[in-house]
This record gives structure tokens, sequence and C-alpha cells, in this order.
């Protein structure tokens, strides 16, 4: 191949991968709920509307509903045929409730539209959901079985269908909780607790890139144990090392009682979704600990409070949302605190 050829083959080149770039990735139809992650206090109830973005002509539709009724109860469900009136579906129904084999619990409904619509936004149904108990559950529509969530056309062929599933929480609403890090080693915990997931991975996404170690302490062993790849929980306090200084900011349910057991010697706690003093915030523990250190990112230096030091003596005086401790302890106890 000549020099004239090969810059041709090469520009020729450039050209079916630039092509291939600029190529828009094909519309999905897609069903969804409104909010994707609700949520409503014990004995209350909220509403949840489930959408699809149609890209083909829709002649029909099935949805299968998962949910867990130890938290969420489905209470009532309507076709929501006012906005946009194109949702006026010929036929919708029959909704029907059950009970798996698998011990969950599911919700079927359809509709069928004759002369078929298109478009984004197009109200399948609204249900009204209600906290039964305190805890988070997912919401998912199920894609395979027996009656599986799908679209057909006007003439009854099957479509692809993509579906976002959602989760509720039962109880005190999430909250965001954010936290300056710096670089070097920081010692934090918890306040809330993670909606979902609880992968360290997921808890430090804002500092995605900005860290490379995250260790805990076991207290029965006495040894820092590497949680990189593992889990982040309220309670315990979590070392992390910082690269890049960041903000460490996470959503999830306030962590607001805790009853974590002790062993003798060093452990690394963590706190509550709140600010007590010392002395409140331990008197589960009064008279069964030697001191309690924290750690001062700023100056990479740990700071201590000792119960019997006067007043001036010690670096603190309160525990703070957010912070990991050490605590001494005299022998095996139970920390147990409310905010």
């Amino acid at each position: 191949m000549n020099k004239m050829n090969k810059k041709i083959f090469g520009i020729g080149m450039i050209l079916a991968v630039l092509t291939v770039l600029t190529v828009p990735a094909a519309a999905v139809n897609t069903i969804y709920m409104v909010p994707s992650d609700s949520n409503c206090g014990v004995g209350e109830t909220t509403d949840v509307t489930i959408y699809l973005d149609a890209t083909d002509s829709i002649g029909g539709f099935q949805v299968h509903l998962k949910y867990e009724d130890d938290v969420i109860d489905i209470v009532n469900i309507t076709s929501a045929v006012e906005v946009p009136a194109t949702t006026d579906w010929d036929l919708w129904g029959p909704v029907s409730w059950r009970v798996g084999a698998d011990g969950h619990h599911y919700l079927f409904f359809g509709g069928t539209k004759w002369s078929g619509m298109t478009g984004s936004g197009l109200v399948l149904a609204k249900i009204t959901l209600k906290g039964l108990s305190e805890g988070t559950r997912p919401l998912e529509f199920l894609t395979a079985g027996t009656d599986p969530t799908e679209l057909s056309d006007p003439t009854g062929e099957i479509l692809s269908v993509t579906v976002i599933n959602g989760t509720f929480t039962c109880g005190a609403a999430p909250e965001t909780f954010s936290k300056d890090l710096v670089e070097g080693w920081n010692l934090v915990s918890l306040p809330l607790t993670p909606l979902v997931d609880n992968s360290t991975s997921a808890v430090l996404s804002s500092m995605s890139g900005k860290y490379d170690a995250v260790y805990s302490y076991n207290a029965a062993t006495k040894q820092f144990e590497d949680v990189m790849t593992g889990t982040m929980d309220p309670g315990i306090g979590y070392f992390v090392h910082v690269t890049t200084a960041g903000t460490w900011t996470y959503t999830g349910i306030p962590y607001t009682d805790m009853s974590v057991p002790l062993e003798p010697g060093l452990n690394m706690v963590g706190w509550l979704n709140c600010s007590k003093p010392i002395g409140d915030a331990l008197s589960s523990i009064t008279g069964n600990y030697w001191y309690v250190a924290r750690w001062n990112a700023t100056s990479q230096k740990f700071e201590t409070y000792n119960p019997v030091a006067p007043n001036g003596f010690n670096d603190f005086a309160d525990m703070e949302r957010g912070e990991g401790y050490f605590i001494s302890m005299k022998g095996a106890g139970t920390l147990t605190a409310p905010c």
C-alpha cells in the first residue's frame, strides 16, 4: 500500500469511528415511578404515579409490581386518566393482589388502547402506599416469570421495555449528610443509615478517586480491618485515608438509637445523628471506661476526654455526628444511647 493509499485508509478509519460515535443511542420504552424513592411515616400514606415513556406505538401494557408487606402496603390503585387525556385507556384492569410462593407480595394490573399511543409521561396508574413499620424496602417491577411487566403494540406484538425500580421508606424522611475531609487520615462514622447500598464505594461515592484506604477496628482481635471492598454501617468508626481533600456527602435515614457491644480495651465506635455532652452520651457505661479519644484531622493527632479530669483539662466535651471515637473500656459493656 503506497503512502497516499495509507493516508486515505487512515482517514477512512477515523471517519468510520466518528460515524459510530455520533450515531445516537436508540430510544427505548421505559416504565418508571415518580417519586422513585418515596417515604412516609408509620400509619401515613403517600401517592406514587407509574409512568410510561413510549417510543413505539403502545396498544397494551401490563405491570407486575413486587413489594414487601412488613414495611409497606399498597392500599389503593386508580387509573390516572385525567392528565394527559391520551392515557384514557379503552380498557384498564382488572387489578389483583397476591402473595407469591416466595412470600413476596405482588400487585398486577394492565390496560389497552386499541388505536395505540406514543409519547412521554403517559400515566399507567396511581398507587397509594401506606407505611406499616420503620424501614426501607424496594419497589420492583417483575420482568420475568408469570405475567411479567411488558408492553405490546396494537397488533399484540410484544415490545422491548426498560423498567426503573424504586424504594419506599417508612419512618423518618431521608436526609443528606455532608462533611469536609482533609488530606490524610480522617476518623468518621455514619450518622445516617444508607438507604439501599451500604457498600464502602457507594457510601463514599462523592469522594470517589480521592481516597485509597478505609479501615475499621476489630476490638476482639485488636486489629484494623480493611473495608475498602466491604461495607460501612452506623455505630462503627472508620479511618479513611484521603489523597485529595473533598466533601463527603451521602443520603440515608437518621441513625437516632444505638446499642453497640464494647470489648475490654479500645473500641472504635460511631455516633448518632445528633450532638450530646459526653457525660450524657456515655451514661450507659459510666464508670466503666478510662477515656475517649477522637482524631483531629487538621493536626493529624488524637485529642482525649478523661471523665475524672478537672474542667478545662479535656480537649473536647461533646460527641458529634459524623465523628468516630475510640473508647477505652475497663471491662465489657454495651453503649446504648438515643438522640
